[in-house]
């Protein structure tokens, strides 16, 4: 018998050793792979510890004659002026050496949520880990202490440049961040840097110029540091005057809510209140947000003050229930975009919500700016959360657009509000009129709640009411008042019945 070859059987032979090559080189590839990254890791570790022994080094070859890292034990005014008077003697030894120094001076961010949650006792842990990891870093022949309760001030003199004064910031940066053992939350912090004797020839003008670069820093959204300049001063000292008074009277507890009624017109009765900041200031007065609220969007300061805000409210919803029996009411609360930037908000208001037993049907997020945030992922996120939870959405200030109904449904907004500008220019037939009519008349379609604000004279009623829109505020039917005035406005229900009845049926 002749023989035949296989070839269909060395054919498949060869394939499968071909599979089998690259599986096997796949294999050592994806082993290379990772002794790659191992390695990678190793030598950016080790570079990171050379450069932590740099830093150590350059210190450490500071004047042997100074004393180790003076450290404070407890935030209290005789430790800071001991810290301070340390950085001038430091000051004066260094005029005679004519060498330079740095200043780090650092405050902790969003901490007024640690010293409100926690007993004192913890607190003063928290402060003193901290502490210790600085001055850890530190090592000798440097200044390290507390200027106040959630204030710290680095200070040294060497060899410096500018690689040096940024590396050791991302230090700090670093350190500080690090998970605490005292409480679960994270802490971050905000630097001001400044040089002697460049922007200052005295403990106390260091700080003042430290000062306004720590602003800057918060402004620019915390967890970061910034560098002093002369640029500085004509750009943001302005502003950097009302943020320090603003950090003394959130210490002195002078910002007050008060509280706008909200009215059915068909029946005269409160449906809801719009909450509004002011500060009570030691001498100006009662100041309305414009004056502040710009100042703390800018350092960010807004996101934690909203919440603490949103608290306030709801603790005095609490009480005023428990008082007058409330039932089918709610209260709003403005919400700024940067707020709304900020992961977790809704959840951190829904917590607040539940501890007062609480449903958040009876809340409601009024949204500033609206067309600012509908291009923000984590805005519309935070959004669509609310409504999960169950809180009411409002969208203020429509302008003339009339399309916004239909963009209202992509975060399921069930308030539309309507401004006094609006309302004069309808009543005094501007070219929107048309528009915001529009608007008007497909947000009543969709059952959406329109409310007019700035209502100050009886003819905006009458002229309102025939657009059958029956929720107005304003100063016709009160100013927004204080707590206490607010407490008195439930024991009168009906609420302005007999005057509003004569505006509506003359």
């Amino acid at each position: 018998m002749k023989f035949i070859p296989n070839f269909a059987a060395t054919y498949v032979s060869e394939t499968y050793e071909v599979v089998a090559f690259f599986v096997i080189m796949l294999f050592v590839a994806i082993i290379m792979f990772f002794l790659a990254r191992n390695v990678l890791k190793e030598v950016t570790r080790s570079r990171e510890e050379r450069r932590a022994r740099q830093f150590r080094k350059n210190r450490k070859s500071n004047d042997d004659s100074m004393s180790d890292s003076i450290v404070a034990d407890h935030y209290v005014s005789k430790k800071s002026k001991n810290v301070l008077a340390l950085i001038n003697q430091q000051i004066a030894h260094s005029k005679e050496g004519q060498t330079i120094s740095v200043l780090y001076y650092m405050n902790l961010d969003n901490f007024k949520f640690i010293a409100e949650k926690y007993p004192d006792k913890t607190v003063d842990k928290v402060i003193k880990e901290i502490l210790k990891r600085l001055k850890a870093s530190a090592e000798r022949n440097s200044i390290c202490g507390i200027l106040k309760e959630d204030t710290f001030v680095y200070y040294f003199t060497g060899k410096i440049d500018n690689d040096l004064i940024q590396e050791t910031a991302k230090e700090i940066l670093r350190i500080i961040s690090e998970p605490l053992k005292t409480v679960p939350e994270r802490v971050t912090t905000s630097i001001g840097i400044v040089l002697f004797p460049f922007d200052g020839i005295s403990a106390s003008q260091l700080i003042k110029n430290a000062e306004l670069a720590l602003y800057v820093s918060k402004k620019e959204g915390k967890n970061r540091f910034s560098l002093y300049s002369q640029d500085l001063i004509e750009k943001e000292q302005f502003n950097m005057g009302y943020y320090q008074e603003i950090k003394k009277s959130i210490t002195n507890d002078e910002f007050l809510l008060y509280y706008q009624p909200i009215v059915d017109i068909k029946t005269g009765k409160m449906v809801g209140l719009e909450s509004l900041l002011r500060w009570n200031h030691p001498t100006m007065g009662i100041l309305p947000p414009g004056k502040f609220l710009n100042v703390m969007d800018l350092t960010g300061d807004i996101t934690w003050f909203g919440k603490w805000g949103f608290e306030k409210v709801v603790k005095q919803y609490s009480v005023w229930k428990k008082q007058h029996r409330i039932r089918e009411f709610f209260i709003s609360t403005n919400l700024s975009p940067k707020q709304l930037m900020k992961e977790g908000l809704a959840e951190d208001f829904h917590n607040i919500v539940k501890s007062y037993d609480f449903t958040p049907e009876s809340f409601c997020m009024e949204i500033i700016d609206y067309y600012s945030i509908t291009k923000h992922p984590m805005a519309l996120r935070n959004l669509s959360e609310f409504r999960k939870f169950g809180f009411k959405i409002a969208v203020d200030d429509m302008g003339d657009n009339f399309e916004i109904v239909e963009d209202m449904k992509q975060i399921k907004a069930t308030i539309i509000k309507i401004s006094r500008e609006d309302t004069l220019k309808m009543m005094s037939h501007f070219p929107e009129e048309l528009n915001i009519k529009k608007a008007i008349s497909r947000a009543l379609e969709n059952q959406k709640m329109v409310i007019v604000e700035g209502v100050e004279d009886e003819e905006m009623i009458s002229e309102m009411s025939k657009l059958d829109i029956r929720f107005m505020q304003g100063y016709y039917f009160s100013q927004p008042i204080s707590v206490e005035e607010t407490g008195q406005l439930f024991k009168t229900v009906p609420w302005m019945m007999e005057l509003i009845s004569r505006v509506i049926n003359p």
